[in-house]
């Protein structure tokens, strides 16, 4: 199964849940298996392993047209997002103030519309991959094990730079090494740069 496939099966997912949630609220509880896979890949390969490889809105938004621009690397701050992130539930509750099951469905549900709107705004401000440059979860995950988040380059590297071009944040592997390998810990793993690489010397190290 390509990846294109897997990710229209996840976006699927997802669209089934934002579109059913306001009438099914327990819908939206299925972010917790999102969290929960997410803290599962962080553990297992380091970093937002999951962000990239099982995320439903990650995959959703992979598959809307590309701008063609990059998101700003500031964006990518940690407190920023979570700040937003801890304000908008602390709003909703004391807006919902849920006190049921069915009601704190409810809020989860606000909380994954509000988030997509955001997405899909800065999606056309930006580009596609703004909502992920963003996510709070995002920042948490790429704190664990993040020793573990490396992409090897090949001596035989030529950097065209056709690797940036696909990565949703647009880094460059061949650019910022150390001792042949690329750290960052927003890199999500995605391996699009791996699967563009014409020369092949682009390999993601597993159980570092």
């Amino acid at each position: 199964m390509t990846r294109k496939t897997k990710d229209r099966i996840k976006a699927l997912v997802f669209v089934i849940v934002l579109a059913l949630g306001w009438k099914y609220p327990y819908l939206a509880y299925c972010l917790f298996v999102n969290v929960a896979v997410g803290l599962v890949g962080a553990l297992r390969h380091g970093g937002r392993h999951g962000c990239g490889n099982f995320c439903p809105r990650g995959a959703f938004y992979s598959l809307l047209p590309d701008t063609g621009r990059k998101v700003p690397t500031k964006l990518l701050s940690r407190k920023t997002s979570l700040f937003v992130m801890v304000a908008m539930v602390a709003g909703l509750y004391l807006w919902m103030r849920p006190s049921t099951v069915r009601g704190w469905g409810f809020l989860f549900y606000a909380m994954i519309a509000i988030t997509t709107t955001v997405g899909l705004v800065g999606w056309l401000v930006f580009n596609r991959w703004f909502w992920c440059s963003v996510c709070p979860m995002g920042k948490i995950y790429k704190t664990i094990r993040p020793e573990r988040t490396a992409i090897r380059v090949a001596d035989t590297c030529v950097k065209c730079g056709l690797c940036s071009r696909v990565c949703p944040f647009g880094f460059t592997p061949p650019k910022d090494t150390q001792d042949g390998l690329f750290r960052n810990p927003d890199c999500i793993q995605c391996r699009r740069c791996i699967d563009r690489c014409p020369r092949h010397t682009l390999t993601m190290e597993d159980g570092l």
